[in-house]
Parts: C-alpha cells; structure tokens; sequence
C-alpha cells in the first residue's frame, strides 16, 4: 500500500491506495483516476511497483480498483479482518461475492466512476446486486466541459439513481491540454469548429466545475440522492462517525466556493478532522449535548454540524440556499 493525497482531499478522505489504476482497455476506453481526477488511456504506461502484503499497525481507510480486488482478495480480506476499511473503484465488473464481507458496518464501500461521453464514458451498470451484501454503492460524478454541461450534470444524477445509487459524489474532472486538444482533433476535423474550441480552450474551467458541483446538488435534492460518502469505516473510526464528518468537509468545499477568502470552511475542516481522529460517535454525542469535547466545535460549527446531519436548520439551511440558488 502506498500513501495517497487525493487532488480533493474534502470529498474523498482517504490516505491509502492498494495498487495502480488499471491500464485502459484497447478499444479506446477510459479509466478514471478519482486520486488526481484525471482519465487514463491506454497509450499511457504506469510503473507497478512491488507488492506490499504487510498488514497495518492500524486500521486504515484504503482506495483500490475492481482489477485489484479480484487480484487481492486473500489480502483483502485479512485488511478487512484487521479493522481497515476499503473503497472499491468499479472501473471493472465485478461480482459483489469477491468482496469480503464487512466485520463493521460501512466497512467496505463501492464506487462507480461517471464520464460523460463526450470524455469516452461508458453508461453505468447497475449497483443493485451490492444492496444485497449491505455494501453501499455510490457513483463518483467526474464532471468536466461538455455540451449543454449543465442538461448533462443532471442526466449523470437521474442516470445514477436508475443504476441504483445509494449516494452521489461530485469532483472536477482535470482536462489537461493534451486531453481538450485530443478531444478537439476526434471531433473538429479539418475545418475546425468554432463552438468546440469556445467550450474546450476560452472556458474558466473552475467557475464552470463550482456551477457543475451545484447543479448536481440540484438535481440530488429534486430526485432525493444523498451527497458525500457514507464510509470506509474503520474498527477505530465507526460509519456514523466517518459520514458525519464528511459531510462536515463538504460542507467546508462548498463554503469554501461560495464565500472565497471570507469562507468559514476552515472551521467545519478543523472540526471534521477531529472528529475522526476522535472516533467518537456524533449521535452519542449530540444525545448527551457534548460535542464540545471535540476540538474545533465552537458554537457556530457546532450548530451548524447539528442542522447538517439533523436534516435542517440554521445555520445549515441558509447554507444550503445559497448553495443550491440558480
């Protein structure tokens, strides 16, 4: 296992990944990247670096691929045995009996990437079957320029939910030079084109990503698909407190967007940590009215942190309607 620093570390906390990205498949697809958030093809080689089958001093929150699952599973299910929880990146199919079953609740997590197809992203197949085993299954949005972005931002939700969606996880896509040129050249031909060449090179690609972001909360609030991701627990850091302090780091993105430099998000970020590094249970501690003894929780955090996961209230619900204004 190799140390990771996920591109966005506040929707995707986790510190470990257990082997590369899987190479691209001959017939031009894709393979997303969620740690940089960028697309791999197949011209592209990546070193595979020796296994590491050393099991963790401690229980860890680990990042790995469908390929890697089917290749790994006698040392995942140790990993699982010893606390660590997993995050599987469906880039592959994969049957959820390869999985190992969960020894705590959240423990094994399943991601399903989205790419619009203007990108080369396939449709998604359906996560109905992992229900079954109680491993929640959520699609991980890559969001990127595109035609009519914000009609296609909403038919990544709708088309999640269909595919039977437990939650949905918004991040940027990042579309270097070489990938927009790739585009533009598949698409223009010789005589160029003009609307094209607007979208992929005379676009602010951040405004665009936010206004993306946005968009999918939207159309998650209209069709009813929670945000944010509900695990890898852990035997040290349990599923209500892992969910309750993503949400709290969403939340520090989103205020992050919306207010610039003036953002109170470095105060939702500081809490969130702590509570993880805690491993406390927010329930427990919201019933007792002691979230206070985890560092970071001032008044305001902690009202807000209560309306977030309460399902409203202020400060949470002013937050939420600037978030989601048009």
């Amino acid at each position: 296992m190799r140390r990771i620093e996920p591109v966005f570390p506040d929707l995707l906390p986790l510190s470990h990944r257990l082997g590369p990205p899987p190479l691209a498949t001959e017939d031009g697809a894709v393979v997303l990247d969620p740690v940089e958030m960028r697309l791999l093809r197949q011209t592209e080689s990546r070193q595979r670096v020796a296994a590491d089958r050393n099991l963790p001093r401690r229980p860890l929150r680990v990042l790995l691929h469908g390929e890697t699952a089917l290749r790994e599973r006698a040392f995942l299910e140790r990993l699982v045995g010893t606390g660590s929880g997993i995050l599987v990146v469906l880039d592959s199919a994969l049957a959820p009996a390869v999985l190992p079953a969960p020894t705590v609740e959240g423990q094994v997590v399943v991601l399903a990437p989205w790419v619009p197809a203007f990108w080369g992203g396939a449709p998604l197949a359906s996560l109905a079957a992992f229900g079954a085993r109680k491993i929640p299954a959520g699609v991980l949005l890559a969001l990127g320029p595109a035609p009519e972005p914000l009609a296609e931002a909403r038919r990544a939700v709708e088309e999640a939910k269909g595919a039977g969606a437990d939650f949905v996880l918004a991040c940027p896509l990042a579309v270097p030079p070489e990938d927009r040129h790739r585009v533009y050249d598949g698409r223009a031909g010789e005589s160029g084109d003009e609307a094209l060449e607007n979208l992929l090179f005379h676009t602010d690609l951040a405004q665009l990503a936010a206004e993306l972001e946005r968009e999918v909360s939207r159309a998650c609030l209209r069709l009813g698909v929670p945000e944010a991701l509900p695990g890898p627990a852990t035997s040290f850091t349990p599923q209500p407190t892992f969910a309750a302090s993503a949400t709290l780091l969403l939340w520090a993105r989103r205020l992050d967007l919306l207010d610039g430099v003036s953002s109170s998000g470095w105060q939702l970020r500081r809490a969130a940590q702590a509570l993880l590094a805690s491993g406390r249970d927010p329930r427990a501690l919201v019933a007792e009215d002691n979230l206070r003894v985890i560092p970071g929780f001032t008044p305001w955090v902690e009202a807000f942190a209560r309306s977030a996961w309460g399902g409203g209230g202020e400060p949470f619900d002013e937050a939420l309607a600037r978030w989601v204004a048009v």
